[in-house]
C-alpha cells in the first residue's frame, strides 16, 4: 500500500546570495519545458520514449534518473487522460440517449397539446393556459436539441481521437488558459499578469523517483538518518548551485515514522541470487504553494491486517445530503443501535466537504473496530446519476451535486483500507422504502437509518424481506402476489412516489405501527 506524506520545505541560503527557493523554481520551470518537449516528441511525432533519452542527457544535461522522472510525471498525466477520456465517452453516450428519450417523450406530449388546440375555441378559459404551455414545451424542446446537438459534436470528436489515438493535455490547466480571453471578470489588469500565473502553474512542480536499489530509496534525493534531504542537482545549473543542495531537519508531521522504517536497509536477492543490500523506495514531488515550495513523500508501507468480521453482525451505512445515518445489527439481522453523524455540504469548497467526511468516516471507522463488525455501504451507479442531473429540476441537481458520491467511496475504501476495516458493497435498490415500511415504526428509527439498516442486512445476503400489505399507505392495483418481492418492492416504490410526498408518507407510516 503506497502513502504519501507532506511537508513544507525551509527556504535555503547558498552561496553568492542564491537561495533554495530559486533553484527549485529554475528547475520547475526547466522540468515544464523537458516534459512538454518529451509530450511533443512521443505523443505527436510518435516517438519512442527509450530513444529519446540519450538525446535528452546529453542535449539538456539532466541525469538518466532525471530524465526517467520526467517519463514517468508524463506518463501518469497520459493515462490519466486516457481513463477519463473512458468516462466522458461513457457519460456522453449514456446523456445523449436519456436527453433523446426526454425529447421523444416531449415531442409527443406537445403534438397532443397541439391537437387539443385545435379542437378548442379561442373563446375558451383554457385555451391561454394551454397556449402558454404549448409554448414552454416548444422553447423547452428547442433548449433540448440544441443540447443534444452540442453533445453529440463532443461525443463525435472523443470518438475520433479514440480511433486516431489523439491525446490532448493542456499543461498549466485548460481553465486557467481560457482566463486570458475574460480578464476582467477573472480580476486580471491586463495579459501579462494573467501570462505570470499562466507560467507559474505550468512550472510549479516536479517528480524525483526513486528504487529500491539505491541508497536511502532515492538517489536524487537522498533522506539520511539525520532527517537531511539531500537534492541532486541537474548539470545545467551545477555551476550556478553546485552539485548538491542540502535541506536540515526535513520532518513530516504525519508519516515520520513510515519514512523512518523505509531509510532502513535489508538484505534481499537479486535475480542471479545475490544477496544485496536494499532500501524502501522513497519518490518525491516537490510543490510551489502560495506560503512556498512543499515536499510530498510516497513511500510503501505494509497493509494492516484485516481485524473485522462477520460473525457479530454488520454495520451499515446511508450516504444523505448533509450526514451518515448509520445502523448497527446483530447476526441475526436485528437493529441494535443507530445514529447520525453530520457532514457540512451546502456552501463549501470541495476540500472542505472531503475534510468533513473524512471525519465522519473516522469516527464510524473507530466505532467499527471497537466492536469488530464489518462495514457495508452503497454500490452506487454515479454515472446514471450523473446523466439525469440536469432533466431532474435544480431542487434534485443541488442535492446530488453537494453529494460527495466518489470521493465518500474512496475515502471510505482507503481508510478502512489504513485502519484495517473491511467494507463491503450492495446494492441499494429500495432500501429506503423497506426501512421505512419495514423497520421504522417497528423500531422507533429514523427513515434514513431504517434504510441503513437494510444495507446492512444485505451485507448477510438475506432474502429481499416481503411487502407490508396491511399497511394504511394506498397499494398499486395492478400488485401480483405472484411476483418476486424485488418486484413487488420497484412497483410500491414507484406507486407511492406518485402518491405521496415524502415528509407525508414518513408521518403516515410513522403512526402505522
Amino acid at each position: 500500500m503506497i502513502q504519501t506524506y507532506q511537508t513544507k520545505l525551509s527556504n535555503i541560503q547558498l552561496n553568492h546570495g542564491r537561495t533554495s527557493d530559486m533553484y527549485l523554481s529554475e528547475y520547475g520551470k526547466f522540468f515544464g519545458v523537458l516534459e512538454r518537449k518529451l509530450f511533443v516528441q512521443t505523443h505527436l511525432k510518435g516517438l519512442p520514449s527509450a530513444s529519446l533519452k540519450k538525446t535528452f542527457l546529453t542535449q539538456y544535461g539532466i541525469t538518466a534518473r532525471q530524465f526517467n522522472s520526467v517519463r514517468i510525471q508524463l506518463d501518469g498525466k497520459v493515462s490519466s487522460y486516457i481513463e477519463k477520456r473512458k468516462f466522458d465517452l461513457q457519460e456522453l453516450e449514456a446523456k445523449t440517449a436519456y436527453l433523446q428519450k426526454m425529447i421523444e417523450k416531449k415531442t409527443s406530449q406537445k403534438e397532443q397539446l397541439h391537437q387539443k388546440l385545435l379542437q378548442c375555441s379561442s373563446s375558451h378559459p383554457s385555451f391561454l393556459k394551454l397556449a402558454k404551455k404549448y409554448k414552454n414545451l416548444k422553447t423547452y424542446l428547442f433548449q433540448k436539441k440544441r443540447r443534444l446537438r452540442n453533445l453529440t459534436h463532443k461525443l463525435e470528436k472523443l470518438k475520433s481521437d479514440l480511433t486516431c489515438q489523439k491525446i490532448r493535455i493542456c499543461f498549466g490547466s485548460k481553465i486557467l488558459f481560457h482566463k486570458q480571453f475574460h480578464l476582467e471578470e477573472n480580476e486580471y489588469k491586463t495579459h501579462r499578469d494573467w501570462k505570470k500565473d499562466w507560467e507559474e502553474a505550468r512550472c510549479s512542480q516536479f517528480l524525483v523517483v526513486g528504487s529500491k536499489d539505491e541508497t536511502f530509496g532515492n538517489q536524487s534525493a537522498t533522506y539520511d538518518l539525520k532527517n537531511t534531504l539531500r537534492l541532486r542537482v541537474a548539470n545545467t545549473f551545477e555551476d550556478k548551485y553546485g552539485k548538491y543542495i542540502e535541506f536540515p531537519e526535513v520532518t513530516f508531521p504525519f508519516g515520520q515514522e513510515w519514512l523512518d522504517r523505509a531509510k532502513v536497509s535489508y538484505i534481499g536477492q537479486t535475480r542471479g541470487g545475490k544477496s544485496q543490500k536494499y532500501f524502501t523506495s522513497i519518490t518525491y514531488r516537490f510543490i510551489k504553494q502560495i506560503k512556498g515550495w512543499y515536499l510530498t513523500a510516497s513511500v510503501e508501507r505494509k497493509t494492516p491486517i484485516v481485524g473485522t468480521f462477520n460473525i457479530n453482525g454488520l454495520i451499515g451505512i446511508d450516504l444523505n445530503a448533509g450526514f451518515l445515518a448509520v445502523s448497527e445489527i446483530d447476526r441475526f439481522g436485528n437493529p441494535i443501535k443507530s445514529w447520525s453523524v453530520k457532514v457540512s455540504m451546502y456552501n463549501r469548497r470541495r476540500e472542505q466537504v472531503t475534510a468533513s467526511l473524512s471525519d465522519a468516516i473516522k469516527e464510524i471507522l473507530v466505532y467499527a473496530i471497537s466492536v469488530q463488525k464489518d462495514i457495508v455501504i452503497e454500490k452506487l451507479d454515479f454515472l446514471k446519476k450523473k446523466t439525469q442531473l440536469r432533466e431532474r429540476g435544480t431542487k434534485y441537481a443541488r442535492m446530488l451535486s453537494g453529494f460527495a458520491y466518489s470521493a465518500f467511496e474512496q475515502l471510505m475504501e482507503g481508510k478502512a483500507k489504513k485502519a484495517g476495516v473491511r467494507v463491503r458493497q450492495v446494492n441499494p435498490a429500495y432500501t429506503s422504502q423497506i426501512g421505512q415500511m419495514k423497520f421504522m415504526a417497528r423500531y422507533g428509527m429514523g427513515s434514513h437509518c431504517a434504510a441503513a439498516c437494510v444495507i446492512a442486512r444485505r451485507g448477510f445476503f438475506f432474502k429481499t424481506e416481503k411487502p407490508k400489505y396491511d399497511t394504511i399507505l394506498s397499494f398499486p392495483k395492478n400488485l401480483s402476489k405472484n411476483k418476486s418481492n424485488f418486484s413487488k418492492w420497484r412497483i410500491i416504490t414507484n406507486h407511492l412516489k406518485k402518491q405521496y410526498l415524502f415528509q407525508d408518507k414518513i408521518e403516515i407510516l410513522k403512526a402505522d405501527r
